[in-house]
């Protein structure tokens, strides 16, 4: 039995009971829920505050916390987040650690809580798990002393702390940051000969080889950091970059591998909008530019009407890929969550996904052109529009699978197969615009890619929440093959988890696909009925629908 109002808070939140809120804390496969209860919160931080300023209208019944809101917030760590709640609740600092002080610091910030952010700060920076992502947060946050004792501990451990994986990952603006003022600290003059003897071993770490030619020329060279010898390598590097003969001394000295991020999110604020769609709207607004895989990605909105008929305005939302216009060859395979992101508790973002679509110089973009309609968009009950600010924020998730196509090795006697496909999280997928898509991995059958594709279609004249899954046999031949043809056969299975339940199955005989004809829609299944229990083709327990496709080839025409 508690003893203390500290020990009663305690058991309150380690029990998560009469909780009327719950916080869906962390990205990926570390997500986790986490309860708490509105009104501790409220008097902790006004952030908090701002956040359930109109619940008390929406109160709900005493014991209805099992369908209380759920509130994401995936740039928050779980840990750190229940380290917060500790401390507000019984101001519990006993898992605060090196470990996790950054991570709950940067919670602490983002809700306000300065007697936390001070406990963060205490924690030695010998402990932290990582020092450079230290000063980072410090300038971020103008915690001036922070960041002084930051570089104070970069000076006195370099030797140690410049070998380490963490100094390789940070970015070319904290790399000046951080020298730049090592300089100064150590009383010597920001000269290149006192930089480059700050770096020592770490500066031949550099990737200069791959800092573009109009920046390498402007900002580099004339900063006398390297060599001439050193430059000329780099130069005719860039030149050549397969030539392999380069006579000494101009021998390249610099890695050159890029490092190849492959996934990335974009973020976008769309300002004013409720002038956005006026009579003056502009055609659409782009986002800043991210990088990822060698390629530069923005967001692109864009209102118009839905169809000449019809004044009514809907939101386009498109992932652009801006690659040079002289690289006539790039190309590479996108997969891609769009999002409009919900600005209320309780309510999803809206979400639309596309799989595996390949870019390339005449297919530069992909999205929704009817994302939502503008009215809904701006719908207060709808949560997406921040009244206050005049906006709505955007973000895509971006993963870039490959930039070359290269055929395997094929069983040219091989004329049948089956694809195997599980659609994971169906409750999420369900939530989604209608287009959003998924796909299979590749199965090879004779000489042609072949996928299992299920897409969010609505019927004619029906509401958004009868919306159907369309299951597909796609054939995904590449583009520049124009002649391909083949007759097939296939069974459709949804495969049943219920012992007792039959698979469902259909087939198809005989269809011809082409460059024109590379689909085939097979079977199309209200979402009410593909997760109703009782007809045995979802698996509540694990949240996902399996599909299976028997594939023959029977002819090459």
């Amino acid at each position: 039995m508690p003893k203390s109002a500290t020990d009663w808070m305690k058991l309150l939140l380690s029990t998560g009971e009469y909780a009327d809120v719950h916080f869906l804390v962390g990205d990926g496969d570390e997500k986790e829920l986490v309860p708490a209860h509105k009104l501790i919160l409220k008097h902790a931080s006004d952030v908090f505050k701002a956040m359930f300023r109109f619940d008390s209208k929406n109160a709900k019944p005493e014991n209805d916390s099992a369908n209380c809101p759920v509130v994401e917030i995936p740039d928050v760590e779980a840990a750190a987040f229940k380290v917060m709640l500790s401390f507000i609740y019984a101001g519990d600092l006993i898992d605060l650690n090196g470990e996790n002080a950054l991570a709950v610091l940067y919670a602490s910030k983002k809700y306000n809580i300065p007697s936390l952010v001070r406990a963060s700060l205490q924690i030695p920076i010998s402990k932290l798990r990582n020092v450079f992502l230290a000063y980072a947060q410090a300038c971020l946050f103008d915690l001036e002393d922070f960041a002084h004792d930051c570089l104070l501990f970069i000076d006195q451990n370099a030797d140690t702390l410049l070998k380490l994986d963490e100094f390789l990952q940070i970015d070319q603006n904290l790399l000046c940051k951080i020298f730049g003022p090592k300089c100064c600290q150590s009383a010597k003059e920001c000269s290149a000969a006192n930089l480059r003897a700050i770096l020592g071993p770490a500066l031949f770490k550099i990737r200069f080889p791959l800092i573009s030619e109009e920046e390498f020329a402007n900002e580099i060279v004339p900063s006398g950091v390297l060599t001439t010898d050193e430059v000329i390598g780099v130069q005719q590097y860039n030149c050549q970059p397969n030539f392999d003969r380069i006579s000494k001394p101009y021998q390249l000295q610099f890695p050159s591998q890029e490092r190849i991020w492959t996934d990335g999110t974009l973020l976008m604020d769309i300002e004013k909008v409720s002038e956005f769609a006026g009579p003056e709207q502009k055609s659409c607004v782009f986002s800043k530019t991210v990088h990822i895989k060698r390629l530069q990605w923005k967001i692109v909105a864009q209102i118009k009407t839905k169809n000449r008929s019809s004044y009514e305005k809907w939101l386009g939302i498109y992932l652009l890929c801006d690659a040079p216009e002289e690289d006539k060859n790039w190309r590479c395979k996108c997969s891609a969550k769009l999002k409009i992101i919900s600005q209320k508790n309780g309510v999803h973002n809206s979400i639309g996904t596309f799989c595996e679509y390949f870019f390339d110089n005449k297919s530069t973009n992909r999205g929704f052109e009817n994302f939502i309609s503008y009215a809904e968009l701006m719908d207060q009950s709808n949560g997406f529009y921040n009244r206050e600010a005049d906006t709505v924020t955007l973000a895509i998730d971006v993963t870039v699978k490959d930039e070359k196509t290269e055929k395997p090795f094929l069983d040219q006697s091989k004329s049948n197969g089956t694809i195997s496909m599980e659609i994971e999280k169906v409750s999420e997928f369900a939530r989604e615009i209608v287009g959003s898509e998924r796909k299979s991995e590749t199965v090879f059958i004779k000489e042609f890619p072949w996928k299992i594709l299920a897409q969010i279609r609505k019927k004619n004249g029906r509401s958004n929440d009868e919306k159907t899954l369309d299951i597909f046999l796609l054939c995904d031949a590449p583009k520049e093959d124009k002649n391909w043809s083949c007759k097939c056969s296939a069974t459709l299975r949804i495969v049943s988890p219920k012992n007792g339940v039959s698979d469902f199955k259909r087939e198809l005989e005989d269809f011809v696909f082409d460059r024109k004809k590379n689909n085939l829609g097979y079977y199309a299944i209200y979402f009410a009925e593909l997760m109703d229990p009782a007809k045995g083709f979802y698996n509540q327990s694990e949240d996902k629908v399996t599909l299976a496709m028997e594939v023959t080839i029977k002819d090459m025409i």
